[in-house]
């Protein structure tokens, strides 16, 4: 409907126009037989002609999807504790930023206050059967042991090394650092932000799987998008992204399609797109809306303002300048959009020149 409504009106206004020029006196414009359009120099038509080459770009025709921003994986810790146990203390608030290492809080344990008795003990079997080892080996250097004597030395230091090295990684596996009496301190393992606090002073903590906090570092984020079915194809690993957010209206956001979930949701028939955006000034939050939009580029397309078509016999042309003042009507096919340009798919190519303005005066044959 659009591109007949620009028809009638061009043609409207191509005899309208052409009727006045003729009707005020103008020199009128010479038609030669070989198609060539003469306009003379310094004539009132040639006063009002503007002329220009017609330009090359590429049109992008994206693929749009509603999505959010969410925190990067590995940036994003929930915190738990490794043992059943009381809440002594929390170190954070939520908000605050830590560093890898600050503590969060600190829980008194029986089972770290047991596996810490066990390390302890554990090194002090593994410095018995050292000693014992080495009195073995000194007494059999002197003639005054058997082989075999040594030889269980050796075995007991083994057994002590594997129980004293079983007892530190059961320790080590609690926390990063437990005292003799079971506090266990539970520290941040990135550095980031407190994103949330679940637990407080005096609270029994008796299921390991309920978190206690959460550190996010959002100085990179992602972006997660919904496409549709029908859409995916038009998506590839590296295409370029743009993103807009309601938080900030006109802003543009630019990336590229870093990963695509091989698995599509089967209630929604959606495939979830990711691209990163760097974020070091922290403005962009999870669970923020966004629209991406995946661009496609198209070949090099031809583009001239839709104020250079004539309409001639239901056909679409323009008039390219072959010579100063001398045109030839060119039959073209076009895509309209919105706004002042139209794409040109046949009918011209790269270094043309077109009457841009007063074409019309040009179309009275």
């Amino acid at each position: 409907m659009r591109k007949v409504g620009c028809a009638a009106a061009l043609l409207c206004m191509g005899v309208l126009t052409v009727g006045s020029a003729h009707a005020d006196g103008q020199a009128p414009v010479q038609h030669r037989s070989d198609g060539k359009i003469v306009v003379p120099e310094g004539s009132p038509v040639d006063r009002r002609l503007a002329a220009s080459a017609v330009s090359v770009s590429h049109w992008n025709r994206g693929t749009t999807a509603p999505g959010v921003i969410v925190a990067e994986p590995s940036r994003n810790v929930t915190v738990f504790a490794p043992a059943t146990g009381r809440v002594l203390d929390v170190a954070v608030r939520v908000g605050e930023h830590v560093d890898v290492g600050d503590e969060i809080a600190h829980i008194l344990s029986a089972d770290a206050a047991q596996a810490s008795a066990d390390e302890l003990k554990a090194q002090a079997a593994l410095d018995l059967a050292s000693r014992m080892l080495r009195r073995a080996q000194g007494v059999l250097a002197a003639g005054g042991e058997a082989v075999k004597d040594v030889e269980t030395a050796k075995t007991g230091y083994a057994q002590a090394q594997a129980e004293e090295q079983r007892a530190r990684t059961h320790l080590e596996s609690l926390s990063t650092s437990v005292n003799a009496g079971g506090v266990i301190t539970l520290r941040s393992p990135i550095e980031g932000a407190v994103g949330s606090v679940n637990t407080t002073a005096g609270m029994n903590v008796v299921d390991l799987t309920q978190p206690l906090a959460v550190v996010t570092n959002i100085a990179e984020v992602w972006a997660v998008a919904s496409v549709p079915e029908r859409d995916i194809r038009n998506v590839e690993l590296g295409q370029a992204v743009n993103l807009t957010l309601p938080a900030f209206p006109g802003q543009i956001f630019h990336s590229a399609v870093s990963g695509i979930e091989p698995i599509m949701q089967a209630d929604t028939q959606v495939l979830m797109v990711r691209v990163i955006l760097q974020n070091l000034d922290r403005k962009l939050h999870p669970n923020m809306y966004a629209n991406m939009t995946v661009m496609a580029p198209q070949p090099e397309t031809i583009s001239v303002p839709q104020s250079a078509l004539v309409m001639n016999n239901d056909q679409v042309t323009v008039f390219v300048e072959k010579s100063p003042h001398v045109f030839e009507r060119r039959i073209v096919q076009v895509i309209y959009d919105d706004g002042a340009l139209c794409r040109v798919t046949s009918g011209l190519a790269p270094g043309d020149r077109i009457v841009t303005t007063g074409a019309i005066l040009l179309n009275d044959d």
